[in-house]
């Protein structure tokens, strides 16, 4: 009996080590062959090997500390496999559908995500146009692993590559919020595939016909016209690049037993995810100041040498190479590019937007977690976005807001499961009458990609967006590149490139 205790033991350590460096290898991977593709040959091996052995401090520091392994998720006798099993065949599903990969329906913003694709895998690195003016200056992080295949394989094996790249980070984030719950069952898929605002109830009450309608070719989630935040669906099959490295990020912060790793977790987010990463920063801040609070000799844990790391030398690189994109740098003061202009109207309407999207939630939250200051942050960002404009687009309050909204969706699961056990039938009633209202978002995103996938499939049309240019298009969008010339991170850190006046 001891002996398979013993048995048992090991092989749960085994596991959780293994988990814990997929962890890290999935976080640190793609800003480590950026490392090594863009930058001259002697900043990447200093900057990579740095980042590499940061890497492996930050994992020797998770295993000593236990991160991720507490006893409930532990599984000596083999009975929870079949749970991870399911919720692997769950993401799966729900990856396919998104479109990632070509292989199921696109929604438009893949246009141009298949563009920085296909160009990362075409195109020699750094990515340069044709005559050497522009570079690719974006958050690229997410593709540059698959990219890799791509180059090797042939650009079908990179869309491949691509999918299983986006399952195993859904696995991930699947994973650590069962540790976070210190249990291991099925309501994670539930409340990450259909978790979402009232969009339904939004479009129903200002009157727009055509959302109500659930028509194909809607977004549900507009029906503020002017700001949004964006259900766990949605990011997934509009902005994946963005969606599944900040969901990793977030929740592996939000499960360390210290602050050892934090600041290298949340740099190493920059080149996949930027604008969650500045969302991320006050969630961050927030957990290091209540663990000093908890005990103040923890001040000293955040000066480790992967974190130093992660602020000076990954952060200071990728913001280098960012700031080449200017649109990143116009942050607007008004709201002058708003749709709805009049005050009265534009106050009622962010008043409705609020209780809609997250106000209603609270109530149910507060009834547990009234004095807990986490609450009270969530609130405060997801309050703050929607004045904050960056570029030419309200990408700024859908994205920026994404961490906030995940531990939003957190704190809702925990809510749900505190009800049940409280056996308050009413209230539990009420509380799932809104989730349903809320998932009708992700209900629609999934059945425009069914119908469409199975239209097109059926009529013998193609289920990926029509492509557009890399260099007429891609490089000439001050969104997706920067020019060059005159550029710190091209000028003094980036590797030779080659100008040739024909590459297609």
């Amino acid at each position: 009996m001891q002996g398979q205790r013993m048995r048992g033991r090991l092989k749960n350590k085994n596991i959780n080590a293994g988990v814990s460096l997929l962890i890290y290898l999935y976080l640190t991977l793609p800003t480590l062959i950026f490392l090594a593709g863009w930058l001259k040959w002697y900043w990447a091996l200093l900057f990579g090997s740095l980042t590499a052995v940061s890497c492996v401090r930050a994992f020797a520091s998770s295993m000593r500390d236990k991160d991720w392994v507490p006893e409930t998720v532990e599984d000596p006798d083999g009975t929870k496999i079949k749970t991870f099993a399911k919720a692997l065949l769950f993401i799966l599903l729900w990856a396919y559908l998104s479109g990632i990969g070509g292989w199921c329906y696109q929604n438009r913003d893949h246009e141009v995500r298949s563009a920085i694709f296909r160009a990362l895998v075409e195109y020699d690195w750094p990515v340069i146009s044709h005559d050497g003016s522009r570079g690719l200056i974006y958050y690229i992080g997410f593709w540059l692993p698959s990219a890799c295949i791509g180059k090797v394989f042939g650009l079908e094996a990179g869309y491949a590559a691509q999918i299983i790249w986006a399952v195993t980070g859904i696995f991930i984030v699947y994973y650590l919020i069962c540790v976070y719950r210190k249990k291991a069952d099925l309501l994670p898929i539930a409340f990450l595939v259909f978790f979402s605002g009232l969009d339904y109830v939004g479009a129903w009450i200002l009157g727009e016909e055509e959302l109500i309608r659930l028509s194909l070719s809607t977004h549900l989630e507009w029906w503020a016209v002017d700001f949004q935040f964006t259900s766990m669906t949605a990011q997934l099959f509009w902005v994946f690049n963005q969606a599944v490295p900040a969901w990793v990020a977030t929740i592996a912060v939000m499960t360390q037993k210290n602050c050892k790793n934090m600041l290298f977790i949340l740099a190493l987010t920059m080149l996949s995810s930027t604008i969650p990463f500045v969302g991320l920063i006050p969630i961050v801040i927030y957990l290091y100041i209540k663990r000093v609070m908890g005990d103040k000799k923890r001040w000293k844990e955040i000066f480790t040498l992967q974190n130093i790391v992660g602020v000076m030398i990954i952060g200071g690189c990728v913001f280098l190479y960012l700031t080449g994109n200017v649109s990143g740098g116009m942050i607007q003061k008004d709201n002058a590019a708003l749709a709805v202009r009049e005050p009265a109207a534009l106050w009622l309407r962010y008043l409705l937007f609020y209780l809609l999207e997250f106000g209603i939630y609270l109530y149910f939250i507060c009834r547990y977690r009234k004095k807990d200051s986490l609450v009270y942050l969530l609130t405060a960002i997801l309050l703050i976005c929607p004045f904050i404009k960056v570029g030419n687009d309200h990408d700024f309050c859908m994205r920026a807001s994404l961490p906030a909204l995940f531990i939003l969706m957190l704190l809702c699961m925990e809510t749900f499961e505190k009800i049940r056990l409280e056996g308050k039938k009413y209230l539990l009633a009420a509380y799932c009458v809104v989730l349903l209202l809320g998932s009708l978002t992700a209900v629609n995103e999934i059945r425009r990609s069914v119908k469409e996938t199975y239209w097109r499939v059926t009529y013998g049309e193609s289920v990926r967006y029509p492509e557009t240019g890399i260099e007429k298009d891609l490089l000439r969008n001050g969104n997706f590149s920067g020019e060059i010339q005159g550029n710190i991170f091209y000028r003094y850190f980036a590797r030779m490139y080659s100008i040739y006046e024909k590459r297609e």
